[in-house]
């Protein structure tokens, strides 16, 4: 017995490290396993939900950032993706709204549960969208050339060519460039492959060329629609639609412009474009003269330190020409306006003319102005 003791005990130290090591090997699992929530994949509804509770829309999109390598599935990924892009255009942010969908679009999974429905064409068309509304009309074509083009869906084949046209408006420097475009919406107007988009095909022809007929047609065949509710003046669009890049006749004769038999607001798009919050230029009124003489351009006076940006300008219109803003200056001046235009120079290295009028005290400027026949919006 005395000699076996050695054996037993040399068996016996093996033993242990072996319970040792499964002692640390199942508590280095626990501590795994209480960890794991963490760490762990979220749904893209969960992450939306909370995206949705955060203070502000910028909060939002920050908390989603962080959170997108997070998404269980490739599924939730790309509804993730999507939402992100919805909130990123309803802000301003075109440029990364359209990566957002284009991302989105480039994930071969299909919709996540509890989120919306969006085929990859319509997130194309979304960064289409978004393109336009940041000047980035190369890029927007090259999507509209890709295989949305070919759709087998009706609807989408109609959007692409509607998108088109409104690519080709915004290129247009004067209104007389658009006048390819007007014809070929003309005939849109008219086929029954375009019916999903023929309001819009009315709103854009009226808003281009100014003729009462289109704003007839939309009164007859869709009275309840949006574009009927802007063409009249009881809708506006958010506050940077790509729509004042586009030319409009009302600007072309800047005289002779007749008061519409319907005042509008900024007219209705799916789409909005960004605008600088601080001008770099800008063209004083002349105080002594109100009628059709432009200002001489001078630097934009600043703010008083510390105090609060207020919404101080109605915005009439941008443009690429100077004659444009200038024709629209002096239609506004003719109807009592003091408009004038301050210069902005975007990243692409284009200058935009930005036609302005200052608010008046009680706030009632943006009212007279659309009762006048002008579109604009409040602008800092």
């Amino acid at each position: 017995m005395p000699g076996d003791f050695p054996f037993r005990l040399r068996g016996f130290f093996p033993k242990m490290k072996c319970m040792n090591l499964f002692k640390r090997v199942s508590l280095g699992a626990l501590i795994l396993c209480f960890s794991l929530p963490l760490f762990a994949t979220s749904t893209a509804a969960a992450i939306k939900k909370s995206a949705m509770e955060s203070g502000s829309v910028h909060d939002g999109i920050k908390y989603i950032r962080t959170r997108i390598e997070d998404c269980a599935t490739l599924a939730d990924k790309r509804s993730l993706l999507c939402f992100l892009g919805s909130l990123q255009e309803m802000v301003g942010e075109y440029k990364e709204a359209s990566a957002s969908y284009v991302a989105a679009a480039g994930i071969s999974a299909g919709d996540a549960a509890n989120m919306p429905k969006v085929s990859n064409e319509d997130l194309v068309i979304n960064a289409v969208r978004c393109c336009l509304n940041c000047g980035d009309y190369s890029t927007a074509d090259s999507y509209l050339k890709s295989s949305v083009s070919k759709s087998s869906d009706e609807k989408v084949r109609a959007e692409v060519a509607l998108y088109s046209v409104w690519s080709s408006l915004c290129r247009a420097a004067t209104y007389a460039e658009t006048g390819d475009a007007v014809k070929k919406l003309k005939v849109y107007a008219a086929e029954d492959s375009m019916k999903s988009v023929r309001a819009a095909i009315l709103l854009t022809l009226w808003y281009v060329t100014n003729e009462k007929s289109y704003v007839e047609s939309l009164r007859k065949d869709y009275p309840h629609s949006p574009e009927y509710a802007i063409a009249t003046g009881n809708a506006q669009i958010m506050s940077a639609p790509f729509w004042y890049f586009v030319p409009r006749a009302i600007y072309s004769s800047p005289l002779q412009v007749e008061k519409p038999s319907v005042t509008s607001s900024a007219p209705k798009s799916s789409t909005q474009t960004s605008q600088s919050s601080q001008p770099a230029q800008t063209s004083k009124p002349s105080q002594t003269d109100s009628s059709s003489t432009p200002a001489v351009v001078e630097t934009a006076p600043k703010a008083p330190s510390g105090s609060a940006p207020k919404l101080s300008r109605q915005q009439l219109g941008l443009f690429r020409s100077r004659s444009n803003a200038e024709a629209l200056i002096n239609s506004a001046k003719a109807k009592g306006f003091n408009a004038y235009y301050f210069t902005e120079t975007r990243a692409s290295g284009t200058t935009y003319y930005i036609v302005v009028v200052d608010e008046n005290e009680d706030f009632t400027m943006g009212k007279k102005i659309r009762a006048a026949g002008f579109d604009c919006y409040p602008v800092e």
